[in-house]
């Protein structure tokens, strides 16, 4: 299956599902904390709101459901005209061409079909005809990976000799010759067409973890106070209060830890047993294969990290010293240590505040950001059947959609920014990219989002007006490396240990599982951070587990956006846009290389933690000014 729809399938449309509203957990869709008693004056605010200018406007992809339903029996007859030439698609060049037009066509319609589908899915979590609408584009799409596979497998036969004739022709080599060039770097991974068959017709079975996962998270888990309530009063000043809403989320894990690590372990072994037949070292090696990415990076971010956490042990303390608490607990990790300046921010505000903070990217980049505020690409506010976090879905024949739950914080603020910078790469790349071209990969995709963020914070901090806005705005700084580089690499470090484990022969069950991640909390927290019983279960809620190898993309994309800021506040930003205008024409480390940010150094990495440890520094001496 082509890279360009296994991204727009599968990852924008099953990943940011995943996103949920909680700082330690998932940064880009918020990664701060926030001030306490939020729910009253948001609830305010919002009925103060004209809501149909803050909610997508899905009609420009189907007017209706039924229109979608049509056009998906349609998609169902169309898919034959693809499917009548295979066992013709390197017959010729006219033969290729045609073929892979054929096959743009069909890819940019399912694109569209998954996409309203999922849509309307999340501002309906819990009605049985979306989630039916969806179990229908999975079967669909299943059978389309069976036909796509059997073209990519003709691609696949052809010798080296005969390829280059074909990508010898302008037309092929311009609109397909990264897509040919990219199945066939994997043609070692190929299997016969039986095997392949055999192979995408499992495709539907393949999420069962992680749709389990989903519905307990989403539907079964129980407990007392609502998500939203948790992420409002996990941050309260009263330590008991914390406590317990700790306790009734954290809770529901620990009584189906079992269950839990079952469906985990099942995950890691299904990609296990694709990582053997398609002959892969690793399971790591698998999933790094298709962004072309070197182990090396991978694990040359675990060691760099792990082996420099002295910042943030450094940050625990100040933390625990500010509190003044004996030990910081998991409940005491999201609690504000410097009160914030503005308690409710409106959501024209916010859209002000982003629009300062993004103009050193310029006025191609601000004019998309208007485009995007003013024709409704963004959901705004919660809603009682509204998926909670925050995520971009993009259409290359639309535009992006945002969903977001504005919070009126400084938080939600920082989400939107967040999801902004998602939804300008997209729009930039599809306009000077062609179809097969046009979607980046999630790896620099991460760097263009974090890049909003960090660029917030600059402006933020930079326009304080006292010192007290500037601690504060200088903690939320903090809390989004912490959050990103350092908790998201502990993550990486963690589902690694899973999968060698695993590839081991040795047993992945609650109990391992338990020790692992508390023996890596004390590494990266530090003497300060208590591990309780319960903290021993936080794996349990880490719903990118069950999107394997995916979140040291966080980490490398926090570095590579601290990087490319502290570079466009002193610079012009012409690089940096160039970086979104390629789109997914190369590779990501060639893309980000070619653009002034190495990740196969550690250079990146440690200008991000000396960059985090000169913000713990600055953060001192203003606390230590205001105790004097």
């Amino acid at each position: 299956m082509s890279r360009k729809l296994l991204q727009i399938i599968i990852i924008f449309t099953l990943l940011f599902c995943f996103f949920i509203n909680e700082s330690d957990e998932f940064i880009g869709t918020n990664g701060i904390v926030f001030a306490e008693n939020k729910d009253k004056d948001t609830e305010k605010t919002q009925k103060e709101e004209d809501y149909t200018k803050y909610c997508w406007n899905l009609t420009s992809l189907y007017k209706n459901d039924e229109e979608w339903k049509k056009e998906l029996k349609k998609f169902n007859e169309d898919m034959k005209e693809l499917e009548n030439y295979i066992g013709k698609v390197t017959k010729s060049k006219t033969h290729l061409s045609f073929s892979l037009k054929i096959k743009e066509k069909l890819d940019r319609k399912i694109n569209s079909l998954s996409a309203y589908a999922k849509l309307k899915k999340d501002l309906n979590k819990n009605s049985y005809s979306y989630l039916n609408m969806n179990e229908e584009i999975k079967r669909t799409y299943s059978k389309y990976f069976n036909i796509t596979s059997q073209l990519e497998l003709e691609i696949l036969k052809l010798s080296d000799k005969e390829c280059e004739k074909y990508l010898s022709s302008r037309r092929i080599n311009d609109n397909y010759g990264m897509y040919i060039r990219e199945i066939r770097r994997n043609k070692k991974h190929y299997l016969d067409e039986k095997s392949e068959s055999i192979l995408s017709n499992l495709s539907s079975i393949n999420g069962l973890p992680s749709n389990t996962y989903e519905l307990f998270r989403n539907m079964d888990k129980k407990g007392k106070i609502s998500p939203a309530e948790y992420e409002n009063q996990i941050q309260s000043y009263d330590r008991n209060t914390r406590m317990e809403v700790y306790k009734d989320e954290f809770l529901p894990y620990n009584d189906n830890i079992n269950t839990l690590s079952c469906l985990l372990s099942g995950q890691v072994n299904k990609n296990i047993f694709y990582s053997n037949v398609r002959k892969y070292d690793s399971s790591l090696q698998m999933y790094l294969d298709s962004d072309n990415i070197n182990e090396k990076v991978y694990s040359g971010l675990i060691d760099t990290v792990s082996n420099n956490t002295d910042s943030l042990h450094k940050y625990i303390s100040l933390r625990k010293k500010v509190l003044n608490i004996d030990k910081i607990h998991y409940y005491d990790m999201f609690v504000p240590i410097v009160e914030e300046p503005e308690s409710v921010i409106s959501y024209d505000k916010a859209q002000n505040m982003v629009f300062s903070a993004l103009s050193p990217l310029g006025e191609i980049y601000e004019d998309i950001v208007y485009k995007a505020f003013n024709e409704r690409w963004i959901d705004v506010y919660s809603k009682d059947d509204k998926v909670s976090g925050g995520y971009c879905l993009s259409v290359y024949n639309n535009h992006p959609y945002i969903l977001i739950n504005y919070n009126s914080s400084v938080g939600g603020v920082s989400t939107l920014a967040h999801e902004m910078g998602h939804a300008v790469y997209e729009y930039l790349s599809s306009k000077n990219q062609n179809y097969y071209n046009s979607s980046p990969s999630i790896f620099t995709h991460e760097v263009a989002s974090t890049t909003n963020e960090v660029l917030l914070y600059e402006n933020l901090i930079k326009n304080a007006q006292n010192d007290k806005e500037k601690a504060y705005y200088i903690s939320m700084y903090l809390d989004f490396i912490k959050n990103t580089l350092y908790t998201q690499t502990m993550y990486a470090e963690f589902e690694k240990y899973m999968h060698e484990t695993s590839e081991k022969g040795e047993q992945l069950n609650a109990l391992v599982l338990n020790d692992k991640w508390s023996e890596l909390l004390n590494k990266y927290y530090g003497d300060d951070f208590e591990v309780d019983p319960l903290a021993m279960v936080g794996w349990a809620r880490i719903p990118h587990f069950y999107n394997s190898f995916y979140v040291y993309k966080y980490a490398t994309g926090c570095c590579s956006a601290v990087n490319f800021a502290q570079y466009i506040l002193k610079n012009e930003p012409d690089s940096y846009l160039n970086f979104l205008k390629k789109g997914g024409s190369d590779y990501p480390l060639n893309l980000l290389k070619s653009n002034g940010v190495d990740l196969t150094s550690d250079k990146p990495i440690m200008n991000t933690i000396k960059k985090f440890d000169q913000l713990v520094s600055d953060l001192e001496k203003i606390l230590e000014a205001d105790n004097d």
